[in-house]
C-alpha cells in the first residue's frame, strides 16, 4: 500500500513522505533534478532562440545595406569611371587647346611690344610735327607782320604818289598860264612858251607816270590785302591744327601707356598661362592615375559583389538555427504540459517580466525612428520576436491565465504590423502617417503591457499557492 502511494506521489511530483522508501525518495530526487535541468534548458534555449532571432534580423539587414552600398558602389563605379574616361578625353583636348593658347598668347605679347614701339615712334613723329607747326607759326606771324609793314610802306606810296599828282597839276596850270602870258607878250615871250610848254608836257608825264604808279600800288596793295587775309587764315588753321596734333598727341601718348599695360598684363598672362599648363599637364596625369584606380575599384566593387553573395547564402543556417532552436522551443512546450517537464512560475514569471522590457525597448527605438527620419534594424515578425518564440510555444493551461494568454496573439501581431508600417512610411517620407502609426502603436502598447502585468499578477498568485501556471 504505501509503495502504490509512493508512486502516486511520484507520478504527481508529490513529495514522498515516507521517507524509509529510499528507492522512491532517489527516483524523486533524480526526477527533481531532472525538471530543474529541463528549466535551466528551457530558458536556454529561449535565450538562444531569442539571440540567434536578433542575430538573424541585424545579418539579414546588413546582407540588405551591403548589397544596397555594393549596388551604389557598382553603379557609382560605373559612372566614375565614364567620368574618368570622359574627363581623360576632355583633359588631352584641354591639353592642346591650351598649348595653342600659350602658342597664339604669345604671338600677341610680341605683337603687343611691336605695337608699342610703333606708338611710341608715332609719339616721336608727332612732336615733330608739333615742334614744326610752332616753327609755321612763328614763319606766319613773322609774314603778317611783314605784311602789315608793306601795307603801311604802300599807304606812304600812295600818299607820295597824291602829292606828286597835285603837283603835276599846279605845274600844269603853271604852264598853261605861262603859255598864255607868252602869247600876249609877242616874239619877246615865245622862248618862254617854248619852255612852259615843255614843262606842261613834263607835267603830263608825269601825272600819266604816277597814274600807272597808283594802279601798281592799287594793285599790290589788293594783293597784299588777300595775302594778309590768307595769311590770318593760315595762322588760325595751323592753330587748330596744332591744337588737334596736341589732342592726337595726347590720346597717341595714352594709348602708348594703355599699349604698355596691355603688353604687361600679356606677358603676365603668358607667364600665368604657361603655369595652368603646368597643372593642366599634371591634372592629367593625375587623371589617368584615376583613371587606373577606377579599374581598381571597379574590380574591388565586383569583389564586394561576390563576398555580399557569399555572405548572403552563409548566413542562411542562421535562419535555419532559428527555425531548428523555435521548433524545439515549440516540442518543449509541449513537454511543460507533463507534470515531469513543467516549467517552474518563476522561469514564466521572468520571461514575461523580460518581455515587457523588451517591448519598452522595441516602442522607444520605433520612436527614435519617427523623430530622426532614419530606419534602424527592427523585428517586424510577431513570431520572431523576444516574446513570440515564448508565446507560441508556450501555452499555460491555468484558467486564470490562459484566457488572457489567448488575447495577446492578435494585438502582439497588430503590434508589430504598425512598427512596419511606421518602417515604410518614413521610408516614403510620409512622416505624417509615421507618426500617426507609431501613437497606434504606443496606444496598443500600453493595452498589451497592461495585460503582460496581469498575467506577472495571476502566477504570482499562483506561485504563492503553489498552483503551477501550466497546470490545468
Amino acid at each position: 500500500m504505501k509503495d502504490k502511494k509512493a508512486i502516486y506521489n511520484i507520478a504527481r511530483m508529490i513529495p514522498v513522505e515516507d521517507s524509509k522508501n529510499v528507492d522512491a525518495l532517489q527516483i524523486q530526487a533524480r526526477l527533481r533534478e531532472g525538471r530543474e535541468n529541463f528549466n535551466q534548458l528551457a530558458k536556454s534555449v529561449f535565450s538562444s532562440v531569442m539571440k540567434i532571432s536578433a542575430l538573424d534580423l541585424v545579418m539579414h539587414n546588413c546582407t540588405e545595406r551591403m548589397a544596397e552600398v555594393n549596388e551604389n558602389l557598382c553603379r557609382v563605379s560605373r559612372e566614375v569611371i565614364a567620368t574618368a574616361r570622359t574627363t581623360e578625353e576632355n583633359m588631352a583636348e584641354v591639353v592642346s587647346v591650351h598649348e595653342s593658347f600659350n602658342e597664339n598668347i604669345q604671338q600677341v605679347a610680341e605683337l603687343a611690344g611691336e605695337m608699342s614701339s610703333k606708338v611710341s615712334d608715332s609719339s616721336n613723329e608727332l612732336n615733330s610735327i608739333v615742334v614744326r607747326s610752332e616753327e609755321t607759326m612763328r614763319t606766319s606771324d613773322e609774314m603778317k607782320r611783314d605784311m602789315e609793314q608793306l601795307m603801311s610802306v604802300l599807304n606812304n606810296m600812295t600818299e607820295v604818289i597824291n602829292g606828286i599828282n597835285s603837283i603835276s597839276s599846279q605845274t600844269n596850270l603853271l604852264a598853261l598860264n605861262a603859255s598864255i602870258e607868252a602869247a600876249r607878250a609877242g616874239d619877246a615871250g615865245r622862248g618862254f612858251a617854248v619852255v612852259a610848254e615843255q614843262i606842261r608836257n613834263l607835267a603830263d608825264e608825269t601825272q600819266q607816270l604816277t597814274a600807272s604808279m597808283g594802279g601798281l600800288v592799287n594793285r599790290i596793295e589788293e594783293a597784299s590785302k588777300m595775302t594778309h587775309q590768307s595769311l590770318d587764315k593760315t595762322v588760325v588753321e595751323i592753330g587748330e591744327m596744332r591744337e588737334d596734333l596736341f589732342k592726337v598727341l595726347d590720346n597717341n601718348q595714352k594709348n602708348e601707356r594703355s599699349i604698355a599695360e596691355i603688353a604687361d598684363s600679356v606677358t603676365t598672362i603668358a607667364a600665368s598661362g604657361q603655369e595652368i599648363f603646368s597643372s593642366v599637364t599634371t591634372v592629367q596625369e593625375q587623371v589617368n592615375k584615376l583613371t587606373g584606380e577606377c579599374d581598381n575599384l571597379n574590380e574591388q566593387a565586383e569583389d564586394v559583389s561576390r563576398i555580399s553573395d557569399d555572405l548572403l547564402v552563409g548566413t542562411q543556417p542562421v535562419a535555419v538555427v532559428e527555425k531548428e532552436l523555435d521548433d524545439t522551443a515549440k516540442q518543449m512546450g509541449n513537454m511543460v504540459k507533463d507534470v515531469f517537464y513543467m516549467l517552474d512560475n518563476q522561469v514564466f514569471i521572468t520571461t514575461v517580466q523580460n518581455a515587457i522590457l523588451a517591448h519598452q525597448n522595441w516602442l522607444t527605438a520605433l520612436e527614435k525612428m519617427v523623430n530622426t527620419h532614419v530606419c534602424t534594424p527592427l523585428q517586424t515578425d510577431d513570431t520572431k520576436c523576444a516574446f513570440g518564440h515564448f508565446y507560441y510555444a508556450m501555452k499555460p493551461q491555468n484558467r486564470a491565465i490562459a484566457g488572457i494568454w489567448g488575447g495577446l496573439g492578435e494585438k502582439h501581431r497588430m503590434f508589430h504590423l504598425l512598427g512596419k508600417s511606421v518602417m515604410s512610411a518614413i521610408k516614403q517620407e510620409d512622416y505624417g502617417k509615421a507618426e500617426k502609426e507609431y501613437q497606434r502603436a504606443a496606444a496598443l502598447s500600453k493595452e498589451l503591457i497592461g495585460e503582460f502585468n496581469k498575467i506577472v499578477d495571476q502566477a504570482k498568485i499562483l506561485e504563492q499557492n503553489k498552483i503551477g501556471v501550466f497546470e490545468q
